[in-house]
């Protein structure tokens, strides 16, 4: 016999076992795979079992329970396998499977045992409820309730006036930072203002400092002018003025050297006529003589003396200036 068919009639001899025969039958053909069988081979080996199975089905029927005592053992030797290139090994099924015993049987003093223990822990179970459970499940009294519903009315209250307060909190702390607002809004227009000011003050000064030095380079500027035109004024004046003295000293020189006429009167010397200015020095620097002439209104007025006025007049041109008429 070929290592197949012996790998074959173990298998059959496996599904032939009465406790590989509950189990599901896909977990006997993954088993039967898992030891080398191929799909043909696992249908020939069931087909196998289950024809022996009928002939044998009426041997193992009748064997008695109390035959089996401890275990039942079915050991198939394994197949010799040989590898390709080495020595053969065995492989084979190897199950070994414990019959489970009847179940004992019970007696009215086991059913008693139970009865009691199930009836102290029964006991046990409702005493433990009704000192714990009870007391949470019952609904509670009146009083009870009426104590609840004063002490949630306080606590809403309380809650309720705390509510107020945060209220009455919030609207001073809006009130408050409203004014703050307000003020630090006025003190930024008064800033704003000020700055305005300021900077207007600032262009104004801007302004008036470029008048000012507008003027100040323009008298620096006059300055310098009105120096050279009051030193050419002077100059001028002081060369008019020397003019003025030589002709004077000329004139002076001229009189000092002139006879006098027998009528006591300078006689007039032929020359260029003399300056308004030369005639104010004449004046004032002619020579005083001890005697007052007579003025002319009155020389003019006193009847008879023509040559007099005349020669009063003469006198009274070339000497110093009578006194007006108060």
């Amino acid at each position: 016999m070929s290592s197949r068919q012996e790998l074959i009639s173990n298998a059959v001899l496996f599904l032939n076992d009465p406790k590989v025969q509950s189990s599901p039958l896909t977990q006997r053909i993954e088993f039967l795979q898992g030891k080398g069988l191929n799909e043909s081979e696992i249908q020939q080996a069931l087909n196998e079992a289950s024809g022996s199975e009928n002939g044998s089905g009426s041997n193992t029927s009748t064997a008695s329970p109390s035959s089996v005592t401890v275990s039942s053992t079915s050991t198939v030797a394994p197949p010799p396998y040989a590898r390709p290139g080495g020595p053969s090994t065995s492989y084979g099924f190897s199950q070994t499977y414990a019959v489970q015993p009847d179940p004992p049987k019970r007696d009215w003093r086991d059913i008693f045992i139970m009865a009691v223990v199930s009836g102290g822990v029964v006991y046990g179970l409702t005493a433990l409820a009704r000192k714990y459970l009870a007391p949470h499940l019952k609904p509670p009294s009146s009083t009870a309730f009426q104590e609840t519903s004063a002490s949630l009315a306080e606590q809403y209250d309380a809650a309720q006036a705390a509510l107020d307060d945060l209220k009455k909190q919030t609207e001073e702390l809006t009130n408050s930072a409203e004014e703050e607002r307000t003020r630090v809004a006025a003190a930024l227009d008064d800033v704003e203002a000020a700055a305005k000011a300021v900077r207007d003050a600032e262009a104004r000064w801007r302004d008036d400092m470029r008048e000012v030095r507008g003027e100040v380079e323009s008298v620096r500027e006059l300055v310098p002018r009105l120096i050279e035109k009051h030193s050419q004024a002077q100059n001028t004046a002081l060369t008019e003025l020397q003019s003025e003295l030589r002709s004077l000293k000329t004139l002076l020189v001229a009189r000092q050297g002139q006879p006098p006429d027998a009528s006591g009167a300078a006689s007039p010397v032929p020359g260029p006529l003399p300056s308004s200015t030369t005639q104010a020095a004449n004046a004032l620097l002619a020579p005083r003589t001890g005697k007052a002439s007579i003025p002319a209104w009155q020389l003019a007025a006193a009847p008879g003396n023509g040559g007099a006025s005349a020669s009063s007049s003469a006198a009274g041109g070339s000497g110093p200036s009578s006194p007006t008429k108060e």
